[in-house]
């Protein structure tokens, strides 16, 4: 990993840790047509409330998997919900690979993923995200797996 690539990730992990991670989460929306994902967050500091908002861009793959011993969530809208773990991996943090069932349908298992980015919401909802640019308040961080432009015309 390059130097500049590495003191990004510091950066974004940094970020990560003192604006998000153990905060409460006011929002969390999905948009796949603009392929993005954004959480909402607020925080309480000395009676003062903190925001951040964070929003992943460029997403190229979300796969949600909730706690085997909790398959479903049994809360309102209005319960509170933690932010439990959020971090970045510039040499990705897990690959999502599609395994068929049935023998017919093999062509699937090309389908696959590696995730950069992950996060974790009250302690059993697991996020893992691959995208390649976020946005933490004010600050963005593109081109994190490659150039846009690359993206768009691979080939």
């Amino acid at each position: 990993m390059s130097k500049n690539r590495e003191e990004m990730a510091i950066e974004i992990n940094n970020l990560l840790a003192e604006k998000a991670d153990f905060w409460n989460i006011s929002d969390l929306q999905v948009n796949y047509l603009n392929e993005t994902l954004s959480l909402k967050l607020v925080s309480v500091s000395n009676a003062d409330i903190l925001k951040t908002f964070i929003k992943f861009e460029q997403v190229l793959s979300l796969y949600i998997q909730q706690d085997s011993e909790f398959r479903l969530n049994e809360w309102t809208e209005t319960d509170p919900m933690l932010l439990s773990e959020i971090s970045y991996h510039p040499d990705g943090f897990g690959f999502v690979k599609i395994k068929s069932l049935d023998q017919e349908l093999t062509e699937i298992e090309n389908i696959n993923s590696s995730t950069n980015f992950y996060f974790q919401v009250n302690n059993k909802d697991h996020f893992f995200v691959e995208a390649n640019c976020v946005t933490i308040n004010e600050k963005t961080f593109s081109n994190l797996i490659c150039d846009e432009e690359k993206l768009r015309n691979p080939y």
